[in-house]
């Protein structure tokens, strides 16, 4: 099990060969034989001898933020489970196995764009023709996605090109769905063009925090990657993971804008006059014309809080997930670990079923 550690003043010490936990004046000992990792949040404190003990039975120990997100870890030197993860991550990259496992998400995440556009479709009763073509082209990309059997330095790029069809499709679609004034022309990231795209890259940047947590905690290493090539300092396992949750944020972002529950004085808008002069203002979303370009659409002070809160409420909705109710959050985490079995699995063996993400 994973032994989280957060509340305030509690201090985790050895005793007897158990880790000894004390907060105030309770005192609870757990056996190292039933501990698989450590997680302790800025709150609490635990002593060298602790450590010691758990590298001797080759528990990992996580140290968390005041956001709760990880900072740090230390294992034992010797090759154990977290070592052994990374190494089978390096040498997936170069095999069939990290081709299909590319292909399983990308097909997830395609899948997940798919059920979400009919859901929506479902709810719009004759309002059937916006949404075909579009289905169309992310049924087709799907299915080009068959490239099994080649390596995936050579099938990289076909599946970056069927993925972008099918998302620009899937975006072209989510605009016409939006109120007028926050209809938006594409995707676009850093810097956002328009509010839609500054509130979903928003929810995108608090799910990467929510992946790179879960890698970490699983014992996968988030800079290793299958699709994203590992550059320096990119964390390309994390850029691979998301992929799978990214529908997670475009349903906040959905919900929010068709629910009408945004308004234009979230925003800071960054325009250029004519004049090329530059100015940041909070304008009406509505309010450009001919005279003043947009160039970046960011959320402000008063809209962040809402937004979040928003991205929380739909992450702790429970979900029916492996024939449990688990809130969105903790599949993250169960799909993580469930990557790291199908890792660590020996040859000829079958691996553990994993991206059983069933949202609609």
């Amino acid at each position: 099990m994973q032994l989280f550690i957060n509340t305030p003043g509690t201090l985790i010490t050895q005793k007897d060969g158990c880790f000894r936990l004390k907060a105030g004046d309770r005192a609870a000992d757990r056996s190292p034989m039933k501990v698989e990792s450590l997680v302790i949040s800025n709150k609490a404190m635990i002593s060298s001898q602790a450590i010691v003990l758990a590298m001797e039975h080759n528990i990992d120990v996580v140290f968390l933020d005041g956001y709760d997100d990880p900072v740090g870890r230390v294992w034992f030197s010797k090759m154990g489970s977290t070592a052994l993860i990374r190494r089978k991550q390096l040498e997936t990259a170069d095999q069939s196995l990290g081709l299909e496992l590319v292909i399983d998400m990308i097909r997830q995440k395609m899948d997940h764009q798919i059920r979400f556009l009919k859901k929506l479709m479902y709810a719009r009763p004759g309002k059937e023709t916006l949404f075909r073509k579009p289905l169309n082209t992310i049924e087709n990309a799907m299915a080009g996605l068959e490239v099994r059997g080649q390596r995936l330095e050579d099938a990289r790029e076909r599946i970056r090109g069927l993925e972008g069809a099918a998302g620009r499709a899937y975006f072209q679609c989510l605009s016409k769905l939006m109120p007028d004034k926050y209809r938006f022309e594409k995707r676009s990231k850093r810097p956002a063009k328009d509010p839609f795209n500054a509130v979903l890259n928003y929810f995108y940047g608090i799910l990467y925090s929510r992946v790179e947590k879960a890698c970490i905690l699983a014992g996968l290493d988030p800079y290793l990657g299958f699709m994203h090539t590992d550059n320096y300092n990119k964390k390309s396992l994390v850029f691979d993971m998301i992929e799978l949750f990214r529908i997670y944020a475009e349903m906040a972002a959905v919900y929010m804008f068709t629910g009408r529950k945004v308004r234009d004085d979230y925003f800071d808008f960054a325009e250029a006059p004519l004049s090329q002069s530059r100015s940041k203002k909070s304008i009406s979303a509505s309010d450009t014309c001919a005279s003043v370009m947009v160039e970046a659409v960011s959320l402000n002070q008063k809209g962040k809080p809402i937004v979040a809160e928003s991205m929380n409420m739909l992450l702790d909705e429970r979900i029916r997930y492996r024939k449990k109710n688990v809130r969105r959050r903790y599949v993250i985490l169960h799909e993580a670990h469930r990557l790291a079995n199908v890792l660590l699995a020996e040859d000829k063996v079958d691996r553990a079923d994993w991206l059983d993400i069933q949202e609609f």
